[in-house]
């Protein structure tokens, strides 16, 4: 199984990337030549059930951040491929609203305020791009919301929204998606009702 991880800094995709990984080690930034399905399908072979993860999409990542900020220079003229991930699953973390006004530094100092909304209407792009496509572009596409609380400390998560040629989000109780391992069972899930 193949699952990528997007969103805005801070809000918990690298930890779960990590989490949900087989060997602990996902993927950063994943390109066109990184997600090479048959090197990774064979690598995969060896493990049942395995589960590759990818922290961030490059060119989805430069896009959102780019239109989300055009006014930054970025420093960073190098090109992307922009690809279609079929065989993997696509999800998309955002903080909750309420709690999006901070400035994360990461790599650089961001206003996620001005990022979470562009992945929103992304999300929402892509979800009905791939149901044209007949979900050729990704696998699935869930949308979790997070609530960080930098003052309380406190994290909590939960599906929003998803996007299955198998599953209606109407046959998921979200509410019941609010962990690392219950998004994994949803996920697989998917897999096995394609399977059958």
């Amino acid at each position: 199984m193949f699952i990528a991880f997007e969103g805005p800094d801070n809000v918990g995709k690298s930890t779960t990337a990590q989490e949900l990984s087989t060997d602990h080690h996902p993927f950063y930034n994943v390109t066109k030549s990184i997600h090479d399905f048959q090197t990774q399908l064979a690598k995969a072979k060896d493990v049942p059930d395995s589960v590759v993860t990818y922290d961030r999409i490059d060119w989805f990542s430069h896009m959102v951040y780019r239109l989300s900020l055009p006014d930054r220079d970025w420093n960073d003229d190098r090109p992307r491929t922009v690809f279609a991930m079929p065989d993997t699953h696509l999800v998309i973390k955002l903080h909750h609203p309420d709690l999006s006004n901070f400035m994360a530094d990461e790599v650089v100092s961001t206003p996620i305020a001005e990022v979470n909304p562009m992945y929103g209407y992304f999300t929402g792009f892509l979800m009905d791009m791939n149901i044209v496509r007949n979900f050729a572009l990704f696998k699935t596409i869930s949308l979790v919301e997070v609530r960080n609380d930098p003052i309380s400390g406190s994290y909590s998560q939960h599906l929003r929204e998803f996007s299955s040629p198998v599953m209606g989000l109407e046959s998921v109780s979200t509410r019941l998606v609010d962990t690392n391992e219950k998004l994994l069972e949803l996920l697989r899930l998917d897999d096995s009702l394609r399977n059958n």
